[in-house]
């Protein structure tokens, strides 16, 4: 098991009460790449990635990474933790592949890309998060595409937006950002809404199919919710770059707190 020098996110980066996962996910990836890359001496592509959150990372403390490499070798299974002084707040499980001759994957992938003349960012609805709320947000630019809104009182569970940084230098790199981007959006039940309810995500999973796009570039975030019990809820995402490119398939199980 090694560490790296600590995190620590400052109360801008809050989602509610708590720092967004979705910031310490991408850190926790970047972590993990690193200490292949460090290990093997080849550049390393993240492929899958599953995130539990197990306690409320607060901000303005140090974030501790701590990376064991489970297997070492071409495909390599990385656990990653974030720990805050004697409590482990999130773990991550990485799967990381390496190659001698490139850095980035190559895919092909059958009808997972957006159709010609599909709406880009210039032509989307500017989207205002309550800051107050969801601090973090502050550091997103984000347009709305169709017709689903965050407590619309909508027919369908669904949201979909372009989103990208406002500030690069406020993130630690493309891992970082996909993970922002990936939980940046409320909850697809939002949308069929007009009251909130507390649903904080437990689990995140990542499956990356294309390069990530450099820091600062769109991404667009097409999610809904698949799944629903009295307990749990289910939102699936799709994630595609400006040229209408898939980059990756999310997923992330929700908690439903009746409160």
């Amino acid at each position: 098991m090694s560490s790296a020098p600590a995190w620590t996110f400052d109360p801008t980066w809050r989602s509610f009460s708590a720092v967004q996962g979705g910031v310490i996910v991408g850190s926790l990836l970047r972590a993990a790449r690193g200490a292949v890359m460090d290990r093997s001496g080849r550049p390393a592509v993240v492929r899958t990635a599953t995130a539990h959150f197990l306690e409320a990372v607060l901000p303005d403390e140090p974030v501790v990474p701590s990376v064991r490499l489970n297997r070492l070798g071409s495909t390599s299974s990385v656990h990653a933790e974030a720990w805050q002084g004697d409590a482990l707040r999130a773990l991550a499980q990485v799967l990381v592949t390496t190659a001698r001759d490139q850095d980035d994957p190559t895919p092909v992938v059958a009808d997972a890309d957006l159709p010609t003349g599909f709406r880009t960012p210039d032509d989307a609805e500017p989207l205002a998060v309550p800051p107050d709320f969801v601090p973090f947000t502050r550091h997103l630019d984000v347009r709305a595409v169709g017709a689903g809104r965050p407590l619309a009182g909508g027919p369908e569970p669904r949201l979909t937006a372009w989103i990208r940084p406002r500030d690069r230098a406020a993130l630690a790199g493309p891992l970082v950002q996909l993970g922002v981007v990936a939980d940046a959006l409320p909850p697809s039940l939002y949308a069929t809404r007009t009251t909130p309810i507390v649903l904080p995500t437990v689990e995140l999973t990542l499956h990356l199919v294309r390069a990530v796009p450099p820091v600062g570039a769109w991404l667009r975030v097409d999610q809904w919710t698949s799944w629903q019990d009295a307990h749990v809820c289910i939102d699936d995402a799709l994630l595609h770059d400006a040229q209408g490119r898939l980059v990756a398939r999310t997923r992330q199980t929700r908690r439903v707190l009746r409160r």
